[in-house]
């Protein structure tokens, strides 16, 4: 090891056994159990080490790289597992805000795992000592790596947009450092995706912290990251002001403090209708250097914005005086003389609705494709190829002539589509036309640029329209799944990201597309692999449809995809998914109850195979899917005989008696993971009430809840709504959890964990 990387791990002790950590550095040194895990840890191996907090012990995982973490989540599930601790193999979500997972990240950039050990009828977690004694003794007879398949950059990608689309952190993060360990991304390009990753999580805080956030605001950024950063200023700087509809204070704020710090964010809206954004151009119409009446009244048109937030636009609009209103140049002279000036300024926007229908010239066709290249909307990329195609052939050569054109031309249609006489025509506008030209055109070049571009500018409203238009979606994508099934599939949280941002989604009209989608992501996943997220998300879908109404054959269709899913990724980890999947089916309607039940039977199969690593939380869930079955007698060696891991668990399973005639909320989108946790306490736990919420914003009711309950529980994995806001406002310093996760299983170990309250001690 080098000098500078033995510094590297010396820091990091120093800092994982400093401040929040009852063991010491001194005392790590007297401690013969921990030496040969801080000794791998020097040599660059995969270790595990102890932090020992009031509340108990966590432990750690650490790997440097992916193939060493997937090593290392393989060697801790064969050797702790759930016999001895409430490891399952999940990537750990580590607190940036804890010093010591701090250290943890700095050191692993996330490779990391985080678990307790299991106690014994004494309160202690002896056990997993011994289990990691044995494991450091194999594990150091243990010689060479293995091979690791290399995953394509679009497969990456792929799986870190839909990472997103469930609210996956972990799994995002994971993709992330993948990248970035194998050269995939520059650092630049990796701080975008880093970006859009925590506005999306809504973690807008940590965005302000990243330390490349001035560099953030300096550089050439795609509109996606641009408006991710304006979203975030927004919830950490303007949106106090909304609840008391405070809009003289919000503009005076935005003149004197957000204007002078992020002025350079607020040039271009590029057609955003992101609700923070469509509101801080709405602060920037009424407290820019002019009023801009012709921006007031754009940002009011905005379609689909929530009710309350139109609202708030109209109540600032007022702010700007009625006196002013919208003008238009009244000479072409004038429009292509203020065209250039905008341009001058880079205000594009401007340079766009001033020349859209401008009549073409060579000039106002480069002042478009400046515009669309800075740009960077397929809004502006038409209109700029629209006027490039009115120029005459003779002109349209002219043009081409010179290398700053041709350059233009050719980062918006690629290199062999320059001399096409219809390029708008490569632009489009909905999903059906992506469809449409990829369909016509297997080798187009910009297909997944536009899917991933179409998912922030176009909406899936247009659908019903006109009659057919959903057959016509329907045929174009059996099409070009037989054609290029690869693009399609990288297209996919694209495609996905359109329907879950309509504002009426899910739609009963959209039942086949739903039903589509969950085809794609299904072909998808079964020959290239699947990752938790993958698992999620065709619980979400299934779930959607379910509710919606499907008849005899689409349930038999959807209970196919959930035996061949199982039967082709059963194992420890997935125990969690393939419960939560029968729960699904058992607590909607099935026509076909015999199938129903074989899915059961499948899991149940999965159960014994695994039955050493099974734990309580697992098998009570299982037990109460066979009770509502009515299928308890088919189970008795599963039901009726305790294994020495139940017995040795019997103290953590009475934990849950702390919640006895006592009352608990739980906030979650995610509903029959919800229903299956209520059904499981309250079958467990004498005089419990289990309040069940999933509104997107606040009420008397759930305010009541709020205040009165004995534990509040959040499932951020699945609340990314006004309501979570509204819940830790109102409950101030009582009991409060919030759980990233979406599986029955995996909140019940965390409700069972918190309510621990204390783990043993080194």
């Amino acid at each position: 090891m080098s000098l500078e990387s033995s510094l590297k791990i010396r820091e990091f002790l120093e800092q994982f056994f400093g401040k929040g950590n009852q063991l010491t550095f001194e005392k790590v040194q007297k401690i013969p159990f921990l030496q040969p895990w801080i000794t791998r840890l020097e040599r660059g191996l995969p270790t595990v080490l102890p932090c020992a907090r009031t509340t108990g012990t966590d432990w750690y995982g650490l790997a440097f790289s992916e193939q060493q973490f997937r090593g290392l989540r393989e060697e801790l599930a064969a050797f702790v597992g759930p016999t001895w601790s409430s490891f399952r193999g999940q990537r750990a979500a580590l607190d940036s805000s804890d010093p010591i997972e701090a250290a943890v990240w700095e050191l692993t950039q996330g490779k990391a795992f985080k678990f307790q050990g299991s106690l014994d009828e004494t309160g202690k977690s002896v056990e997993i000592q011994k289990a990691l004694s044995l494991m450091t003794k194999v594990l150091d007879r243990k010689t060479g790596g293995s091979y690791e398949v290399p995953r394509a950059t679009g497969r990456v990608l792929r799986d870190f947009y839909t990472a997103l689309r469930v609210g996956d952190r972990s799994a995002a993060e994971r993709d992330l450092q993948y990248l970035r360990s194998h050269n995939r991304l520059d650092v630049i390009n990796l701080l975008f995706l880093q970006v859009q990753m925590l506005a999306e999580l809504q973690s807008w805080t940590e965005v302000l912290r990243l330390p490349d956030f001035p560099t953030l605001l300096s550089i050439r950024r795609p509109p996606a990251v641009t408006q991710a950063i304006i979203q975030t200023i927004y919830q950490c700087e303007l949106s106090q002001f909304e609840p008391m509809n405070a809009t003289r204070s919000a503009v005076a704020y935005f003149q004197e403090v957000v204007l002078p710090k992020y002025g350079t964010l607020y040039t271009n809206r590029a057609g955003s209708r992101l609700a923070e954004v469509v509101k801080s151009f709405m602060l920037v119409a009424i407290a820019g250097e002019a009023p801009n009446p012709a921006l007031r009244d754009e940002l009011l048109a905005v379609p689909g914005l929530p009710e309350a937030d139109q609202l708030y636009l109209q109540n600032l609009a007022k702010l700007l005086p009625s006196a002013i209103s919208s003008t238009t140049p009244s000479t072409t002279t004038d429009v292509l003389e203020e065209a250039l000036q905008a341009a001058e300024i880079g205000n594009y926007d401007y340079v766009l609705f001033l020349l859209q229908d401008y009549p073409p010239s060579q000039q106002t066709v480069r002042l478009l494709l400046e515009a669309a290249y800075e740009l960077q909307t397929l809004e502006s990329e038409r209109v700029a190829l629209q006027s490039f195609d009115q120029l005459p052939i003779e002109a349209q050569a002219q043009f081409q002539s010179t290398r700053r054109n041709r350059t233009f031309l050719e980062s918006l249609i690629g290199r062999a589509q320059t001399t096409a006489n219809t390029t708008a025509d490569l632009v489009p506008t909905n999903w059906l036309e992506w469809l449409s030209i990829l369909n016509q055109n297997p080798e187009w070049e910009r297909a997944s640029y536009s899917a991933r571009q179409g998912a922030q500018e176009w909406d899936v409203a247009h659908l019903l329209d006109e009659p057919g238009e959903i057959a016509q979606f329907l045929s174009l994508q059996s099409s070009v799944t037989a054609k290029v099934p690869e693009i399609l599939q990288d297209a996919f949280p694209h495609l996905l990201s359109s329907f879950q941002k309509d504002p009426n989604f899910p739609r009963r009209e959209f039942l086949p597309l739903y039903a589509a989608i969950l085809d794609t992501l299904v072909f998808g996943i079964v020959p290239t692999g699947a990752g938790e997220q993958h698992f999620t998300l065709f619980n979400e879908l299934v779930t959607i449809l379910l509710n919606l109404g499907v008849n005899a054959q689409q349930c038999n269709d959807l209970l196919d995809y959930a035996l061949d899913l199982w039967s082709y990724y059963q194992a420890p980890s997935t125990i969690d998914w393939g419960l939560d999947v029968v729960n699904i089916f058992v607590l909607h309607p099935c026509a076909d109850r015999d199938k129903r039940s074989q899915l059961l039977f499948k899991v149940a199969e999965g159960i014994r195979n695994f039955a050493n690593r099974i734990d309580e939380v697992q098998r009570n869930i299982f037990h109460s899917l066979a009770r509502d079955l009515k299928l308890e007698a088919s189970f008795p060696d599963l039901l009726t005989q305790k294994s020495e891991t139940e017995e040795a668990d019997q103290t953590s399973q009475n934990i849950f008696q702390k919640l006895k005639n006592k009352a608990i909320l739980i906030y979650t989108l995610t509903e029959p993971v919800a229903q299956r946790v209520k059904s499981f306490l309250e079958n467990t736990c004498e005089g419990i009430t289990v309040h069940l919420s999933h509104d997107k914003g606040g009420s008397d009711r759930l305010r009541r809840w709020v205040k009165n309950d004995d534990l509040v529980v959040i499932v951020t994995a699945s609340a990314k709504h006004a309501a979570t806001g509204f819940i830790e406002e109102h409950r101030q310093n009582l009991a409060l959890l919030r759980v990233n996760s979406k599986g029955s299983a995996s909140l019940l170990r965390e409700i069972q964990g918190f309510l621990s309250g204390e783990f043993s001690s080194l």
